[in-house]
């Protein structure tokens, strides 16, 4: 007779909710219910935004926008502000003045982009040269810290979320037509530079609130990679929008329970996350075509 197969491992509901019980039990810390309230509203706001981006292949913009936020944090703190208000304000004038230009002026929207970079990078580093000793509030933003949110770091981020997607979803159609055809919008009576002034304005306040989460460093790739992670996978605009979302949430929960467990920076967990959702996401699409 040849060698008995190997016992089956059958995992019982004891056991299974054993397991459940370890892994929901970092709710019991508040700062972590904090840090996940907060990560599934950005996460969601950061992907449903980013379909948007990514159609208008602006991706340049919204990294723009979040190296902008550290000319406004840092004056914030030099002038005593909150450093996420300094920041919501500084967003939306960068935005605002790289909209106008690239509408009135004869200059591309990357060379506008381009200036409105480097120029904000330059004056937040030269801010920071007047601070005095080691700022790690400023480091901080740089690179994210979802676990020190407080509470109205949390409201901040629902009410902003709330706000953003409802009003893209109430006027998802404009926004679409905009996206895919300007002109032909524009032929059909839609006002679409007043929407890429709603959607400059939408974006600048996305980045900047979403700084305590990721920092300015990644807040850009928590913005498009679930996007493009979901375009590989839908086939329709709802599809997209579904996915994305869902990318953004479930890149939010795991990056975040996954940090906790490996004793990992949260917001460069939640970055490779949803890389990885990306990764597999373009592998499927590939033995799909094959």
């Amino acid at each position: 007779m040849g060698p008995s197969p190997p016992p089956t491992t059958i995992i019982t509901s004891t056991e299974m909710a054993g397991f459940l019980s370890d892994a929901f039990s970092i709710l019991q810390y508040p700062f972590m219910q904090r840090a996940l309230v907060a990560g599934l509203a950005i996460g969601f706001l950061c992907a449903v935004i980013g379909v948007f981006v990514t159609l208008r292949s602006m991706s340049f913009f919204s990294d723009a926008i979040a190296h902008a936020a550290l000319a406004g944090i840092a004056l914030g703190v030099l002038l005593g502000m909150d450093p996420v208000l300094a920041a919501v304000i500084f967003c939306v004038v960068v935005a605002l003045g790289i909209t106008y230009l690239t509408v009135r002026t004869e200059l591309t929207s990357d060379t506008v982009i381009g200036v409105f970079f480097s120029g904000s990078m330059a004056l937040g580093v030269l801010v920071i040269g007047f601070q005095k000793g080691y700022q790690t509030d400023l480091l901080s933003y740089l690179f994210g810290d979802i676990l020190s949110v407080s509470d109205l770091d949390v409201v901040l981020a629902l009410a902003l979320t709330t706000l953003v997607v409802g009003l893209i979803f109430w006027r998802s159609t404009l926004l679409i037509k905009v996206a895919l055809n300007r002109d032909l919008a524009q032929v059909e009576g839609v006002n679409a530079v007043a929407w890429d002034y709603l959607f400059m304005v939408l974006l600048a306040l996305t980045v900047s609130v979403s700084l305590r989460i990721v920092g300015i460093v990644l807040v850009s790739a928590l913005i498009i990679v679930p996007a493009a992670a979901a375009r590989n996978l839908a086939r329709d605009f709802r599809g997209l929008m579904g996915m994305a979302a869902a990318i953004g949430l479930v890149s939010a929960v795991v990056g975040l329970v996954a940090s906790f467990y490996t004793d990992t920076p949260s917001g460069p967990t939640i970055v490779l996350m949803a890389i990885v959702i990306f990764v597999a996401s373009f592998l499927g699409r590939l033995r799909r075509r094959m």
